[in-house]
């Protein structure tokens, strides 16, 4: 199913789009050159909470690494305890053998929502880091002043084993009470399950210790979880860098279960509208990408040695691409969950066990993975199935295709057609079910469990609902979720309009050979 925003999500990105007041990172780009991996390419940012997923090696660290030089820094401003300046530069992450050749001729630009532009009004102005063959990048000191935090992989490495924490174990002070530390065992505890009576963040010279207290028990970081240390870790630098800054997360996740993982999200959706910060992560969770909106997921690869990045993938065709495929005979790319689930009951269980069939987030999505298909050659066996409402669009999509190869020649069009084909009808896949099913309003009531006198003011106040939101209002009518009612009316109307697929079968039976 897509992802269905919340009330949250929508405030976070209403104030994401329209403020201009608080240097937020909109944009970054390779305009020239490459480096470690990433060569040019560009990537807009349109919620405060932006998670890249990727092979080991395609360019995410680098990525992270390229955010957290957006910025520059009072000497006064926050920074980790462990650093020596309140700002990073492209040393702090690049780093070089003497065999090693350094980055040379890289032009990278970001684009950035601010109303303090010299001579220019409030909006996305764009400052470019540039670093010619043999010199120095340039002019760290005239970007935009914001707090920017990374916090690496070493988070989760457990106190006890972290030598300088074992060796001040005995020197660990209180520190003044900051005030956010109520804040942070709340929202800690609302993860983890548990009641914390008391937290506590000690520090000796440049290191810092949790310590907290449970049911009477006092306990401090030496004594935690690897995921419990780094959820501290996390909040109480949200909160002590103040509002607006910028958090720099690698591999997210980190240290968490799955059900963690989902708490921690949600809760991290409150405390950056709460403090109006923006994170940019790496993940290799599936679970982080579902609990994230559409424009919040990116996937970074590398085709053909060029850095591609996909944002709006779904979270199944992401993590699909970070496995290996199964032993199926051919691939089926749909746009949504819906689309999965209609074609899986119209095929059959023959049919059905001989492809896979993966949702890939949207048909701008789909359009540039087979563009992504055709560049590189690939020999595996794929169609692509639109929703009945592209048909009128197949020409921009087919654009869009092209455009995302390169040098494709006279022969793309001929070979991407040969891979395209659509849903029966000319709507979306949730609208045209809800209208066949108004023809069978017998085998609806029965399927729903209803009147049947019920059927067409809920098949109708479903189509009034809003397009994608068809299924939710029906469950909301009869009780039952959204999943279970679009998996009963996929049933009811494959089983009584089974020439409504004939064609689309006969293609990939086809295709399978």
């Amino acid at each position: 199913m897509k992802y269905r925003e919340s009330q949250l999500d929508k405030r976070l990105r209403q104030w994401f789009s329209n403020d201009n007041t608080k240097g937020l990172l909109r944009s970054i780009s390779i305009k020239s050159g490459g480096i470690r991996g990433l060569t040019p390419f560009q990537v807009n940012f349109e919620y405060p909470i932006a998670a890249f997923a990727g092979i080991n090696g395609s360019g995410k660290s680098t990525l992270l690494a390229l955010a957290c030089c957006a910025y520059h820094n009072n000497s006064k401003g926050f920074k980790l305890p462990k650093r020596k300046n309140s700002y990073y530069t492209f040393s702090d992450f690049f780093v070089q053998h003497t065999e090693e050749i350094a980055p040379q001729g890289v032009v990278i630009s970001y684009g950035i929502a601010y109303n303090n532009w010299k001579n220019n009004p409030p909006g996305v102005l764009f400052q470019q880091r540039k670093k010619k063959l043999g010199g120095k990048w340039n002019d760290y000191h005239i970007r935009v002043p914001k707090t920017v935090v990374f916090l690496g992989i070493e988070r989760i490495v457990p106190h006890a084993e972290r030598s300088q924490s074992r060796s001040y174990s005995r020197s660990f002070k209180n520190v003044k009470i900051k005030g956010w530390e109520e804040s942070v065992k709340d929202v800690v505890g609302y993860i983890l399950g548990k009641k914390y009576d008391d937290y506590r963040h000690l520090e000796h010279t440049k290191y810092s210790l949790p310590i907290v207290k449970v049911r009477g028990v006092t306990y401090s970081g030496f004594n935690m979880g690897a995921g419990e240390n780094a959820l501290f870790e996390i909040f109480s630098t949200i909160y002590s860098c103040g509002e607006n800054s910028i958090l720099v997360l690698d591999e997210i996740e980190l240290g968490l279960h799955a059900k963690a993982q989902r708490l921690f999200i949600e809760k991290l959706k409150e405390v950056c509208i709460q403090t109006h910060t923006q994170v940019i992560c790496t993940t290799h969770s599936k679970e982080i990408f579902q609990c994230l909106p559409d424009d919040a997921r990116f996937f970074i690869e590398s085709i053909a040695g060029k850095t591609k990045i996909t944002a709006g993938i779904s979270s199944e065709f992401a993590f699909s691409k970070l496995g290996a495929f199964g032993e199926k005979e051919l691939d089926l790319f749909v746009e949504d969950q819906v689309a999965k689930t209609l074609i899986e009951t119209a095929l059959g269980a023959t049919l059905r066990s001989r492809v896979e069939i993966t949702d890939i987030g949207s048909a701008t999505a789909i359009s540039k993975q087979l563009a992504a298909l055709y560049v590189r050659r690939e020999d595996r066996k794929t169609l692509a199935i639109f929703d009945g409402d592209q048909r009128a669009l197949e020409g921009d999509n087919l654009n869009h295709a092209e455009k995302m190869s390169e040098n494709p020649g006279i022969e793309f069009q001929q070979w991407i057609k040969t891979k395209v084909n659509y849903l029966p009808g000319e709507a979306w896949p949730e609208a045209w079910i809800v209208q066949k099913c108004k023809e069978i309003p017998e085998v609806i009531a029965q399927a729903l469990g209803v009147d049947v006198d019920q059927v067409p003011e809920i098949l109708e106040y479903a189509l009034q609902a809003g397009k994608h939101d068809e299924f939710y209002e029906i469950g909301i009518q009869v009780g039952l979720s959204k999943d279970r009612c679009l998996g009963l009316l996929c049933d009811a109307v494959c089983s009584y309009f089974p020439k409504e697929f004939d064609d689309l079968r006969e293609v990939i039976i086809s295709e399978i050979g």
